[in-house]
């Protein structure tokens, strides 16, 4: 089980998923502040993780304090040393962050998320993953920091962006399995620094409801690796289109086939998939920044 609150529990579900693809474990994200109060089952001989960037939040601190009262562990992955999860737990990592000085926490998500790769793949070496692949997937970890300064460089229609999304009503955000969180945490980022109405959905739910919403220049903001769940995607933009809708694509930077669905086009450097939530997540740190600026928002309130 992983617990946390906001962009923890979206790191959480990333986390989640890739101990699962990787050491085909059963593993589950839950929000700490509704968990103590769902009666939960605790088995003492799982492995429960905290995630906080403070380390002080309070309903992933009583989470912590409701499973170990019912004999489970708790490790911490936690950015600042000597908070109350680190000594509360006792155990765990520090992910080193350093300060976090913005609202849209981008720097502890990226970080969260790698100190839980790291973990599945060590976990996955142990079980059913082969040394070849192992080895693939860390020397990409390794590139990630390269390829983030990279896409830095050439950041692609960011402003094109702001102004598609600026002044709507509400924009949505859609990506499938792994991106499915990293839609989230991009919601979660225009919400709290630009203060515009956000939805995020796993991109083959938005036919059950969020669809409604869309009216032509509706902006619909889509998370699409190259993966292998790409071509359901691309079914949903159709939709999408069909209905007006203006699509802000954040794709891989070889992908053809993406880019032609797309009003606009933001490419990230191509990476593996299960590593593509630490590059495409920054578009969205970006396009929430330049969106609070261009509204005359504080961005560190």
């Amino acid at each position: 089980r992983l617990l946390g609150c906001g962009t923890a529990k979206h790191a959480a579900e990333i986390g989640a998923f890739l101990i699962e693809s990787l050491a085909r474990v059963p593993s589950v994200a839950h929000i700490s502040s509704e968990f103590r109060t769902n009666e939960p089952v605790i088995n003492p001989n799982a492995l429960h993780f905290a995630i906080s960037q403070s380390g002080e939040t309070a309903d992933t601190l009583s989470a912590v304090k409701e499973i170990q009262l019912k004999g489970g562990q708790v490790h911490g992955v936690v950015n600042v040393v000597g908070s109350s999860i680190a000594r509360q737990c006792a155990r765990g990592v520090y992910i080193h962050s350093g300060p976090e000085q913005a609202v849209a926490s981008t720097k502890a998500f990226s970080n969260m998320v790698a100190a839980l790769a790291i973990f599945s793949i060590q976990i996955a070496r142990s079980r059913t993953l082969g040394k070849e692949k192992g080895k693939e997937i860390i020397n990409g970890l390794q590139q990630i920091p390269h390829l983030i300064e990279e896409y830095l460089d050439d950041q692609g229609p960011i402003m094109e962006a702001v102004e598609a999304v600026k002044d709507a009503k509400s924009v949505l955000f859609l990506g499938r399995g792994i991106s499915a969180p990293v839609a989230k945490e991009g919601a979660l980022k225009l919400m709290e620094v630009a203060y515009i109405p956000c939805l995020a959905y796993p991109a083959g739910e938005m036919k059950h409801g969020p669809i409604a919403l869309l009216e032509d220049g509706s902006p619909v903001i889509f998370i699409v690796p190259n993966d292998h769940v790409k071509e359901k995607s691309l079914s949903a933009i159709h939709e999408c289109r069909a209905r007006g809708a203006k699509i802000i694509l954040i794709h891989e930077e070889d992908d053809i086939e993406a880019t032609e669905e797309a009003d606009i086009s933001i490419p990230v450097p191509s990476c593996s998939y299960l590593l593509t939530p630490l590059l495409t997540v920054v578009p969205t740190q970006l396009i929430a920044y330049r969106t609070a600026l261009a509204l005359g928002c504080d961005v560190d309130r």
